[in-house]
């Protein structure tokens, strides 16, 4: 059943470095999805496989079960065929090149960054090696490299599907349960609502999850969009074309929502810095290091009082929705990195942070959204993402839908 895709495997890794491990697969899987391979993000389990979060040292941490959604989806039919390279300890956003596997190489220009930290799926799925792939996503890391190398990818709301991965400790801290979701890249919008469709539904792993269908009534078709950028407005436009009745508007609070999302990654880091240096490396304590300089970790008075600012921005997002189902904006201001951007000096890591404030902002709100490839500029692929209310990604996945019929090339990187 996977002779040819393996054997593509085979012919496409060494050149673009996607995937870290290739698992031996079995040929008898029945269901929906079966015949249908899918990567999975070396932070997140397969059973009697390593979770290796990016490093050589970990190459012996065998899992002996899967992680929720990767046990829904093996349960379809799909098959995991490899863990997917990753940032060391995820702690890079931009760019993915790990301890264990070196640097992923974008398809579309080896000199461009395939971007973080789900960058190894992103790829994996460009490339045609696998169907789709599972990544994670606390601030863009499923969205960037989907924009990145032309492919589609979903951030689901928080509490939507049951979460996996972890690192170091029984379970996450608080930032990383509010606001890391883990989700699928595909390369088309109905593959990403398939896979939708079976990881939704309650689990006693993981009590956050919300038991509610994974799409709902139909909403108005209105969508507002954030100004200013030329990929974004043409979107719009064709939104119109497909009857949609689209405004301009102002998402709120993104500034203050982006600093304060990564200021909370920031704080554990902070807390164990000198622990997480000695285990991790120099590499990965640089960029910590300006992380920590231009995002700084946040005291416990600072602390208290973002939970109860991230109630507001929440609240001011669901009245903007509540008013227009789908609000369509930038994944990246900026359309291509190179690999070492972020690394020259904490000023160019907060121009980053600059770029992607959006999905900074609305990992924080815990809102779900859609990337989407809108076509080619300058031989690089281009895209928008489409944020929608909390637990309505089928509101999403309609426009996007729309977007990717009406702009997305009909071209294949690699």
């Amino acid at each position: 059943m996977f002779t040819e895709q393996l054997q593509l495997i085979e012919t496409l890794n060494p050149i673009y470095n996607a995937l870290t491990t290739v698992f031996d697969v079995p040929d008898d899987a029945t269901g929906p999805l079966a015949g249908a391979l899918f990567s999975v993000k070396a932070n997140i389990d397969v059973a009697r496989t390593a979770t290796t979060h990016g490093l050589k040292s970990l190459t012996g941490n065998m899992k002996t079960a899967d992680a929720p959604i990767v046990a829904r989806l093996r349960a379809a039919g799909a098959t995991p065929v490899g863990h997917a390279n990753m940032p060391t300890l995820n702690a890079r956003g931009m760019h993915t090149c790990s301890d264990l596997a070196g640097h992923t190489v974008n398809p579309w220009d080896a000199s461009k960054s395939p971007g973080g930290s789900s960058g190894g799926d992103a790829v994996a799925v460009a490339t045609g090696m696998v169907r789709f792939g599972i990544g994670n996503d606390s601030g863009g890391s499923l969205r960037l490299p989907a924009f990145l190398n032309g492919v589609c990818a979903l951030k689901p709301s928080y509490g939507r599907y049951p979460q996996g991965a972890v690192f170091g400790q029984a379970d996450p801290s608080f930032p990383t349960q509010v606001m890391t979701v883990e989700g699928p890249l595909a390369r088309t919008v109905a593959d990403l609502r398939l896979v939708h469709d079976l990881l939704c539904g309650a689990d006693p792993a993981d009590p956050r999850v919300v038991p509610v269908p994974a799409s709902g009534p139909p909403a108005p078709r209105m969508a507002g969009f954030v100004p200013g950028d030329p990929v974004v407005e043409e979107a719009a436009k064709r939104l119109v074309d497909a009857g949609y009745e689209v405004e301009p508007v102002e998402a709120p609070r993104v500034d203050e929502a982006a600093e304060l999302s990564l200021r909370m990654i920031a704080t554990p880091i902070a807390l164990g810095y000198e622990q997480f240096a000695a285990f991790a490396g120099e590499e990965v304590a640089l960029n910590a290091r300006h992380l920590l300089k231009v995002r700084p970790a946040l005291d416990l008075a600072e602390f208290l009082a973002v939970t109860a600012t991230r109630l507001a921005v929440q609240r001011e997002w669901a009245r903007l929705l509540d008013r227009w189902p789908v609000l369509v904006g930038p994944v990246s201001t900026i359309p291509s990195y190179e690999p070492d951007q972020d690394r020259r000096s904490p000023e160019a890591l907060a121009g980053y942070f600059e770029a992607t404030k959006l999905c900074e902002a609305t990992s924080f709100a815990g809102l779900p959204a859609v990337a989407v490839p809108t076509g080619l500029r300058d031989g690089l692929p281009t895209g928008v993402q489409v944020i929608s209310r909390m637990y309505r990604e089928d509101l999403a996945l309609d426009a996007a839908a729309v977007l990717e019929t009406a702009l997305s090339p009909a071209v294949s990187a690699g």
